[in-house]
């Protein structure tokens, strides 16, 4: 990322400051999900109402039940208002909802704070497609995974904001403080642009050229970028309908959301929210004696300084690399965790603790570092950049919603999983499912590092190769040198005379840089002039132009 801020800096940071208001959405997600660690038992401790035990319970976690609703939700604003206005709608009913909890305090009454999670329930789960699509429409394909990267790290930052804030102030206090971060969100959108490809998705041609105009940089050529981008949407609007429910089993699309959604689930089923709901817990039954609010704020730090690291790498080594890293790291540390608590078992928590009374805090850090290194970020970034521009405003919510689906889930069965089958049960069912993890990437996950997201597309359509080559009628020389003709490279004062015979071949000419294409009705010459792309300066490769 610093190679390119430094080669190409008004390429770059318009496109890193786009990045970092929109995963703004990304940090607001995580306050909902850090408030109740430090809230809760503030609420227990200084309730001035009436309020039994099981609203506690529920107040704990109707938010992730009323995120797999928001984030359905999502689809038609998305699709109708724009990925911009949406997070600016966003953010208002996100004030709301904390500004309602914080004044449940004073209105005694905890109808009040029912519909306050509710609310910030409901927007957390619209928010994680939002901003995900959002970044990734903006981005260059060679910086979008650092730049998509960015949403883990503001989601871990998010969660440690109100474990801080919390240890110092009360329940009501810290819902009141937080409602600032909404705010923020909302007047950062209002300053940024709309996405090219949405723009220009809705007949918009002249602003999607300004946009990505301001998006790369006052002084970047853009033509060849905006050329590829608008040739896609020519093909979609060939095929322009109403999206009917038939058209979501066509290989290229079900495809890409089943690999998302598989990915989903393997984050998920390495046990990351259990780790992170009960991580006090998991201390104290460990024999730990660290305070329960410094052991929350310790694994907060840990993650947010892995994942903001993590985000240096995915555009480095791509994304597979990591994930399967990740994962085989984070399976090796629940190995651990679930060993300790067998050996706690069978010797005793007094002699277990004397003896290995270090493993569990090594065996968490561990944990918490390897999954910020892949597992936190990747399955983000692949959701934004591997869905069909067509259906991404269905499919971004679709598996967003079955993440909060898996995320209740896991949240929901850990208590009884320690029950049924042991501490070291529980834990090493999650080290399974994340080897089965590591199975699924090494055989489904394409890479999609430095893929434009048109090219992505190509990887799940029947009618291209894995390399995105047509199957048929596909152009190519006889001395391999590949020669990409559109509408408008021929003009009508092109030179053209007939052959004897019909096979595709080409000649380059000695001394004047140019090339000649027979196709069997006529032969077409053109010059070889070097590309500029505005997503990296100039690399010398040819494209054919008319003479």
């Amino acid at each position: 990322m610093l190679k390119h801020v430094m080669k190409n800096p008004h390429k770059v940071l318009p496109q890193l400051l786009a990045a970092a208001i929109g995963s703004w959405g990304f940090f607001c997600t995580g306050l909902v999900r850090g408030w109740s660690s430090p809230g809760i038992p503030s609420l227990n401790a200084t309730k001035n109402f009436e309020i039994e035990s099981s609203d506690i319970a529920w107040i704990a976690s109707v938010p992730p039940l009323c995120a797999l609703i928001g984030a359905l939700l999502a689809t038609y604003p998305l699709q109708h208002f724009g990925r911009r206005r949406t997070l600016i709608g966003l953010s208002i009913p996100f004030f709301i909802g904390f500004l309602l909890m914080g004044l449940t305090y004073f209105g005694r009454h905890k109808a009040m704070l029912y519909v306050g999670r509710v609310i910030t329930g409901l927007v957390n789960g619209a928010l994680t497609p939002a901003s995900q699509i959002y970044i990734s429409e903006c981005s260059s394909p060679h910086i979008r995974g650092v730049l998509s990267s960015l949403t883990a790290s503001a989601l871990a930052f998010g969660i440690l904001t109100p474990y801080i804030i919390g240890a110092f102030v009360d329940w009501w206090t810290l819902a009141l403080t937080l409602i600032i971060f909404p705010v923020m969100l909302l007047v950062g959108m209002i300053f940024m642009p709309e996405t090219p490809i949405w723009l220009m998705a809705n007949k918009r041609e002249d602003e999607a050229r300004q946009a990505l105009q301001r998006l790369r940089g006052k002084r970047t050529n853009i033509d060849a970028e905006f050329v590829r981008i608008k040739e896609n949407q020519e093909k979609n609007d060939k095929k322009k309908h109403k999206i009917q429910p038939r058209e979501l089993l066509k290989g290229s699309v079900w495809k890409p959301l089943s690999i998302s959604m598989g990915i989903m689930f393997f984050q998920q089923f390495t046990g990351i929210n259990a780790m992170v709901f009960y991580t006090v817990n998991i201390f104290k039954s460990a024999g730990s004696s660290i305070d329960g609010r410094y052991a929350t704020i310790i694994v907060g730090v840990v993650q947010l300084i892995a994942t903001a690291f993590s985000g240096f790498f995915v555009d480095r080594y791509g994304r597979r690399i990591l994930l399967l890293g990740s994962a085989s790291i984070v399976s090796c540390s629940l190995a651990a965790m679930g060993s300790f608590f067998y050996i706690q078992d069978q010797w005793g928590p007094e002699l277990a603790t004397e003896k290995l009374g270090w493993l569990p805090l090594l065996s968490l850090i561990v944990f918490f570092i390897a999954f910020s290194g892949g597992y936190a970020n990747v399955p983000f970034i692949l959701m934004g950049e591997m869905f069909p521009a067509r259906y991404r405003s269905i499919l971004g919510p679709l598996s967003s919603s079955f993440n909060l689906c898996c995320t209740f889930i896991v949240v929901r069965s850990f208590p009884t999983m320690q029950i049924t089958i042991g501490k070291y049960g529980a834990f090493w069912f999650f080290m399974s499912c994340t080897l089965a993890g590591i199975v699924f990437v090494y055989f489904l996950l394409p890479e999609t590092k430095g893929k434009t997201l048109e090219d992505i597309e190509k990887i799940f359509s029947a009618k291209y190769d894995a390399a995105g080559v047509l199957k048929t009628a596909e152009m190519q020389a006889d001395n391999s040198l590949e020669v990409k003709i559109t509408p408008s490279t021929l003009s009508d004062d092109i030179e053209t005379n007939k052959p004897n015979d019909g096979n595709l071949r080409h000649q380059k000419s000695k001394n004047s840089g140019s090339v000649a294409l027979e196709n069997g009705n006529q032969i077409a010459t053109f010059s070889l002039k070097p590309i500029i792309d505005s997503e990296e300066e100039d690399d010398g490769s040819l494209v054919a132009a008319p003479l």
